[in-house]
């Protein structure tokens, strides 16, 4: 017999509590519920269902919000880590701009960040929450997923073998092992990890950010986290904070 989603555990280094909610509730947004009252940091919160795997983890920072935001390359560099060791070897996953995780190209997961905001920009903000979901087993109520070219899911990927389970317990293991090299070495190896991973890196982009539309060669991603594009021999930044704030 299978284990039903209301039986599912989970195990992850002694760093985190782990925190299980039952469906409809939401991890991330109960997360931020729970560090607006002031919450335990490490507690990581975590969804019993088999469909998708979604998680959040609430953190202390210890730099200021533009820095403290910088974790989220370090959450997809966990994300994609904690992939490789659950899924066959030639799934092919790559970085969308900010958030994204992307297998074959198309759409099947990401991250969210949260801050309170802050009045100080170079003040510490109390709480910091990191979201994750990534689409395991597709809609069930979608009778033909392949017609949807951007997006897909583990399953539809020839990742079968994948569980939620497997999934957030690898990432558990791999974004403390990424924190601890950002804390230990800078942003400059966590930068260069992910732009190896990220997709339309050197080539023709376009993005859409606070209504407008911005176009050209992806060239770089900045000390800050921001977006570097170059178009006719001139530089132009997209901000990491507003792409993640406008998120939600």
């Amino acid at each position: 017999m299978g284990t039903s989603a209301s039986e599912l555990v989970i195990s992850l280094p002694s760093i985190y509590q782990p925190l299980a909610l039952s469906p409809p509730s939401n991890p991330f947004d109960e997360a931020c519920a729970l560090a607006t009252a002031q919450g335990e940091p490490g507690t990581f919160l975590w969804a019993r269902r088999e469909d998708r795997a979604q998680c959040a983890a609430l953190l202390a920072p210890d730099r200021p919000a533009a820095r403290a935001l910088l974790v989220a390359y370090v959450a997809l560099l966990g994300l994609r880590d904690a992939l490789g060791t659950v899924a066959p070897p030639a799934v092919p996953a790559t970085f969308g701009w900010p958030d994204r995780l992307l297998v074959n190209g198309a759409l099947a997961g990401g991250i969210r960040v949260r801050l309170p905001p802050v009045k100080d920009p170079d003040g510490v903000p109390d709480w910091l929450v990191v979201g994750l979901e990534v689409l395991i087993a597709g809609d069930p109520e979608d009778s033909d997923p392949g017609r949807h070219v951007d997006r897909t899911s583990l399953y539809e990927e020839g990742c079968g073998a994948v569980t939620v389970t497997s999934l957030l317990e690898s990432f558990g293991r791999y974004f403390l092992n990424w924190i601890n090299r950002w804390q230990d070495d800078g942003f400059a190896p966590v930068k260069a990890a992910w732009l190896a991973r990220a997709e339309g890196y050197e080539e023709e982009v376009e993005f859409r950010l606070d209504g407008h539309h911005h176009a050209g060669k992806f060239v770089a991603i900045d000390d800050s986290g921001d977006l570097v594009l170059e178009r006719a021999g001139e530089r132009s930044r997209l901000s990491l904070a507003a792409a993640l704030s406008a998120l939600g």
